[in-house]
Parts: structure tokens; sequence; C-alpha cells
């Protein structure tokens, strides 16, 4: 009897099977942490460059704020849909003597999916304000 109980015990049929398994749920997980990773940087870089376009926008000559505030809006809308949460604020402000245009993002910053903390993310972009002449 204990011949065929250590016969089965040191039998390994079959373990390659839950080898397999064991190893393919971390390549899985490993994956998909990949894919949200570049979906984070993904919105991370377009509420920049949605930011960065806001303020180029508004500081050019006969622009108004507005005008920046809806090319920021229509980049996060376009790239990564509508969302309630997102706000985008223009204003224009003085620095080292010079008018400036600022813009800042805030967004829901992606944790699992498209689910996040909302105004989690906020970005912000200047540009110098074009002089009338």
């Amino acid at each position: 009897m204990f011949e065929v109980l250590k016969k089965w015990r040191e039998d390994e049929q079959g373990s390659q099977v839950v080898g397999h398994v064991l190893v393919q749920v971390l390549v899985v997980f490993v994956v998909l942490g990949l894919l949200q990773m570049a979906f984070v940087l993904h919105s991370r870089n377009v509420a920049i460059d949605a930011a960065s376009e806001a303020a180029r926008r508004a500081a050019l000559l006969g622009a108004s704020i507005e005008d920046g505030e809806a090319r920021a809006n229509a980049l996060l809308n376009g790239t990564l849909g509508a969302d309630d949460s997102r706000s985008i604020t223009v204003y224009e402000t003085i620095r080292l003597g010079e008018p400036i245009v600022v813009a800042e993002v805030a967004m829901t910053l992606p944790i699992l999916g498209p689910l996040g903390f909302s105004q989690s993310l906020v970005v912000s972009a200047s540009a110098w304000k074009e002089p009338a002449e």
C-alpha cells in the first residue's frame, strides 16, 4: 500500500497544466497593468496638450478666453470623450511684468479602466499674450 502512495506522490502527470494556468494568470495581470498604465499616460498627455493649446489659442491677438476654453474642450471631448467632472479654467495674469494666459485642466485620472477619482489630475500651461500694436 505504501508503494502505491509513494508512486502516486512522485508522479508528476498533470502538473504542467497547473503550472501553465498559474503562469497564464500572472501574464494576464501584467498585460492588463501595462494597458492601464498606457491609458493613464495617454490621458495625462492629452490633458497637457489641451492645456497648452488652450493657452496658445487664448494668447493670440484678437482671441478671447472663451476661445481657449473651447479649444481645450474640443480636444478633450474629441480624444477622451465627454466628462462632466472635467473643468477647464483659462485666465490672464501678469508674470515678470508681461501679460500671460494660463490654462488649467482638471480631470479624472483613470485608475481602473476609465474609472478614477474626480479632479485628481490637474495640469496647467501658460503662453505669452501677443501685444496689441
